[in-house]
């Protein structure tokens, strides 16, 4: 992987041109359930994008900063987190099929880490589907550790950061 053609970007829901934006590239990402499943199980197929923001961010949208990488100026993953105090939830990773196995899930994860940590963020979790074992192996290795179930789909983890 070469650096320099990768870029993280925060965008925001907010903003309508982010919006729009995000609107096309999530609808192409959620063409068919299981993908939108494994993503935001909340959601039925097909994708909504008006949805997608009513339950997943607009009763949050101060406390939820959402990261994109961009590849060459094209958006190829997504994250959000949102901070509550010490806690921040991560949630709505993907990345682009083409582009996976790369490690750059790894980066986003560890780019929002350390933003999170900056504003004071120490406990780290996050919701996966219990069918994804790609997402519960990579979570594993990050150091993430089941902590329960929120449903008979999801698996909860979590992750304490060391203070400095």
């Amino acid at each position: 992987m070469i650096e320099q053609e990768y870029t993280l970007e925060e965008i925001s829901y907010s903003l309508k041109e982010d919006s729009r934006i995000m609107e096309s590239v999530l609808s192409g990402w959620f063409n068919n359930p299981k993908t939108l499943n494994f993503v935001s199980p909340s959601l039925s197929y097909p994708f909504q994008f008006k949805k997608w923001i009513a339950v997943s961010y607009a009763s949050h949208m101060d406390q939820t900063t959402t990261t994109v990488l961009k590849h060459r100026d094209w958006i190829i993953g997504h994250l959000s987190m949102r901070l509550e105090g010490t806690n921040a939830h991560i949630f709505h990773l993907f990345i682009d099929p083409v582009y996976r196995n790369k490690g750059l899930a790894t980066k986003m994860i560890h780019e929002v880490e350390h933003h999170g940590h900056k504003l004071g963020a120490l406990h780290f979790t996050l919701n996966v589907v219990k069918k994804n074992k790609a997402a519960i192996s990579l979570y594993q290795k990050l150091g993430y550790e089941k902590y329960g179930q929120s449903s008979t789909e999801y698996i909860k983890m979590n992750k304490t950061l060391e203070t400095d």
